[in-house]
């Protein structure tokens, strides 16, 4: 009665009526980037890391950066600055191949440096306009290696975006937006080791299949281009990702019979193929004659020589379940993505067959390396450079989800879904606080873990490190995985 004598009730139909009205000219896809985004950049501002801690520029990325200081403030690609353990500030530089002839080979190929140049040279403007310390390695350096990062992620999502509303109503796309960024172990390298290429990777994969999404529609020459320089970037950054290139031969092909007209589609469009070919090799250039310059070779292999793949013994049931790192185990969210598969075969069926083959031959070329865990990280970080083309089959597994007609059905499979997704939020914070290993962790530390946030006072006497000399031989001897 008291809310009908004001006009209580009136007025909140009213304000619900705008608010949802305001919402759907929005777009619920466009608020959950911007939500995405001021919670990144929450994370970011309370974390300060580019004023607490040396380790924004630290292990990988100094050989992704040593490009940028050694060319823009040593002078000196060859690294004769270095000596055997020097450091350059509080940091050491990178750790270099050493030829036969004891020259000095950045291991890192430059893609991220091109990445990061950008962003360099602001922070380098910056230190020598404030009086920082210009060594390439001081706060505003390592400032400009997280904004990168933040602006990739941004860049990644917009055109995450772009692409699935072409397919996927606003609502499931903005779902998907949520939980690429916030729920997987893509948010440790968001907010955390920002300087790692994955991050990148994802939302140069992700533009790269919008763009050719879009070229097979209307191929011109602008795209062709673009095409090929994104798809020569991606490969420069992480090598074995030239096999997003699958996806882009195989994309909308159905049945054998189209495959067939696919070869003969790109026969007919060989000037396009010609200029893609050219574009490809615009940033792999300056690549080719720092190798010539060190090495003598235009084509180097600048990992070490006892790392390599084991294509004959893919640890594939260890890369996805194992306790030590496995993918699915740790970032359980995504099981949904690998469900949503066979669904493309009835809701976008182009998608369908191009999908399968790619991340299926992806597992397998991930799961062969010799380190098939990924050295020190928060799960199988590899797979996140994908994530924007997993993004396609987890938006149809929750259009389906959405679709069923009976209730308490829906009911079900949504509540999993959201525990699920719970479980792999919380293995971020478990993996922050220390509950789980970089390495190291054993199906003991996993369930001593299971509901700890920190680790218990017998964490430490329950995980096992791997064995790294017997894994550069693809030998894999320990007993909680399969061998």
């Amino acid at each position: 009665m008291v809310f009908k004598k004001f006009g209580i009730t009136r007025k909140l139909h009213q304000f619900f009526k705008k608010t949802r009205g305001l919402i759907e000219r929005i777009g619920f896809s466009r608020i959950a980037i911007i939500l995405v985004l001021v919670i990144i950049v929450r994370f970011d501002y309370k974390l300060n890391l580019w004023n607490t801690t040396t380790n924004v520029i630290a292990q990988d990325v100094n050989a992704f950066y040593a490009y940028l200081p050694s060319v823009f403030i040593y002078n000196d690609l060859t690294l004769g600055y270095l000596h055997d353990g020097a450091n350059v500030g509080d940091q050491l530089v990178t750790w270099p191949k050493t030829t036969p002839e004891g020259k000095k080979v950045i291991t890192a190929s430059m893609g991220m440096s091109y990445l990061y140049f950008p962003f360099f040279l602001v922070s380098h403007v910056y230190a020598h306009l404030t009086g920082a310390a210009v060594t390439g390695y001081s706060p505003p350096y390592r400032f400009a290696i997280i904004f990168a990062n933040v602006f990739f992620l941004a860049l990644g999502l917009f055109y995450l975006r772009k692409l699935l509303l072409k397919y996927f109503s606003d609502f499931v796309t903005a779902i998907v937006l949520i939980i690429l960024p916030l729920t997987t172990n893509m948010l440790w390298y968001i907010a955390v080791e920002s300087g790692m290429s994955h991050v990148f990777s994802f939302a140069l994969i992700t533009v790269f299949v919008y763009l050719f999404d879009r070229w097979y529609e209307q191929p011109t020459f602008k795209d062709t281009f673009l095409i090929g320089m994104l798809a020569g970037l991606i490969a420069l950054i992480r090598p074995t990702n030239i096999l997003i290139l699958l996806l882009f031969f195989l994309w909308n092909v159905k049945s054998w019979k189209e495959f067939i007209e696919r070869v003969l589609f790109f026969l007919k469009k060989w000037p396009h193929v010609l200029l893609m070919i050219v574009a490809f090799f615009i940033f792999w250039i300056p690549q080719f004659m720092y190798w010539k310059l060190q090495t003598g070779q235009y084509l180097y292999y600048s990992y070490p020589d006892d790392q390599g793949f084991f294509f004959t013994n893919p640890q594939i049931w260890n890369n996805l379940f194992s306790w030590r790192k496995g993918w699915l185990l740790y970032t359980p969210v995504m099981i949904f993505a690998l469900i949503g598969i066979p669904m493309l075969w009835k809701q976008v069926h182009k998608f369908f067959l191009p999908v399968l083959i790619f991340i299926t031959v992806f597992i397998y070329v991930t799961s062969s390396w010799w380190d098939w865990w990924y050295g020190g990280g928060f799960g199988i970080r590899a797979y996140i450079d994908i994530y924007g083309v997993l993004a396609i089959p987890m938006a149809a597994f929750l259009t389906w989800a959405f679709a069923i007609k009976k209730l308490y059905y829906q009911l079900a499979i949504f509540t999993l879904f959201f525990l699920i997704t719970a479980r792999s939020t919380f293995h971020y914070f478990q993996y922050h606080y220390g509950a789980c290993h970089w390495t190291s962790m054993t199906k003991e530390s996993f369930f001593d873990s299971f509901w700890r946030v920190t680790p218990s006072e017998k964490f430490k006497d329950l995980i096992r490190d791997p064995d790294y000399e017997l894994a550069r031989k693809g030998i894999y001897k320990y007993e909680d995985e399969k061998k």
